[in-house]
């Protein structure tokens, strides 16, 4: 939360911090701004100071009609008198900076994120300022979500759960045919037509993927970041993991959630497989909880999994078959953000929004996870992504 940054300033020793970019390229200035635009703007802020943001022209009215930050610094006139001589801003950082940095700092040590382009860093550093690289500080400040953060982060997650169950419904329409390949409208049902159905619906609903969503049809699961390719055919009676990250057009914000559905009866390994990666994500559900040690959560999870004849990579290092991936992540305005979970040692915290996402995966048959997206609190984690307990058989 925006609360925490003067905290985690002052621990870091920095006196400001200074981002520059727009809201789509990076997220910490919409973060710091709540400014929606493909515009790069400055972000200055001193410790326990409210922010500043630097821009000029139009841009800095719609600043101050957009943004919930009420102070800026006006570079327009700097700007006219670049143009004047055939210069472009981008390409003097060192005289924008010199301004900016002259009317706003106060300070010492001024800390900037490892986002900053290249450019502005030595532009500032041969200003004569003592910089610090902080490349964790912004995301540290990010990881515990205020109310108004996690009721968008829900909204992301029911955008994402109305869109799959809408293209689920073409796998429960489907037919099937020879060699169990589903049949839909005459056709044979491929990952592409999945996708696009799914793209449409959130469409729809003002999302759009953060990136490809990840369908994986049979054996193909057992790579578990294997994306899908357009001409998969799904078939019957085979596990068909789906994960989908979907960002809000509008408020940014991500969901991430995975199913694995069967057309028709499910095998009695793949059974077994559900069975266990459903315990083991229900154990770590019930030790997530405000002050619990991250690794008290993983190792929840990854002992269900062997209670139930799993092996995993984080119990056995050289396990090619099991859970061979984390236990999840943060998520926000991007699908992977603090907390780390391999950051073992460290602790949750209230209002850090995690996804949990355990899964099985085997040579012979493929993977099955299953993917909810939490909250933290002071007791029991709360579930931000209801509506898609009963997809398993379609």
């Amino acid at each position: 939360m925006l609360d925490d940054l003067d905290r985690l300033m002052e621990i870091a020793g920095i006196d400001a911090i200074v981002a520059e970019g727009s809201a789509f390229e990076v997220p910490d200035i919409f973060w710091m701004t709540g400014f929606r635009s493909t515009d790069s703007i400055i972000c200055f802020k001193s410790r326990n100071e409210p922010q500043v943001i630097a821009a000029g022209f139009n841009t800095l009215d719609r600043i101050r009609s957009q943004s919930f930050v009420k102070h800026t610094h006006d570079l327009t006139e700097l700007y006219v008198s670049l143009m004047r001589e055939n210069k472009r801003a981008q390409e003097n950082p060192e005289i924008i900076y010199r301004d900016v940095l002259k009317n706003l700092f106060t300070g010492k040590v001024l800390g900037v994120p490892d986002h900053i382009p290249a450019r502005v860093l030595v532009a500032v550093q041969k200003l004569g300022y003592d910089v610090r690289v902080m490349p964790d500080l912004l995301k540290e400040a990010r990881a515990r979500k205020s109310g108004a953060e996690i009721k968008t982060i829900r909204k992301a997650g029911d955008a994402t759960i109305e869109s799959m169950t809408e293209a689920f419904q073409m796998i429960r329409d489907s037919k099937v045919g020879p060699n169990k390949i589903l049949i839909h409208k005459g056709q044979p049902l491929t990952v592409g037509d999945f996708k696009l159905k799914l793209e449409l619906a959130l469409v729809t609903r003002s999302a759009e993927s953060a990136e490809d969503a990840i369908v994986d049809v049979g054996k193909k699961g057992f790579d578990w970041h294997y994306l899908g390719a357009p001409r998969d055919v799904m078939k019957a009676g085979e596990p068909i993991i789906i994960d989908v990250f979907p960002r809000l057009k509008l408020d940014r914000y991500v969901a991430d959630i995975t199913r694995t559905v069967v057309k028709g009866p499910m095998s009695d390994r793949v059974k077994t497989m559900y069975d266990a990666v459903d315990e083991a994500k229900a154990a770590a559900v019930d030790t997530l909880t405000d002050g619990a040690v991250i690794d008290d959560v993983n190792m929840a999870c990854f002992k269900s999994l062997k209670a139930h004849g799993f092996d995993s990579r984080r119990l056995n290092p050289t396990a090619t078959e099991g859970m061979t991936h984390g236990l999840g992540h943060g998520i926000g305005l991007e699908v992977h953000e603090n907390p780390n979970m391999y950051h073992y040692t460290e602790k949750f915290s209230e209002g850090h929004v995690i996804t949990l996402e355990p899964g099985v995966y085997l040579k012979s048959t493929g993977g099955v996870r299953l993917e909810d997206d939490y909250v933290v609190t002071k007791g029991k984690a709360k579930l931000l992504t209801r509506g898609l307990d009963d997809v398993t058989l379609l």
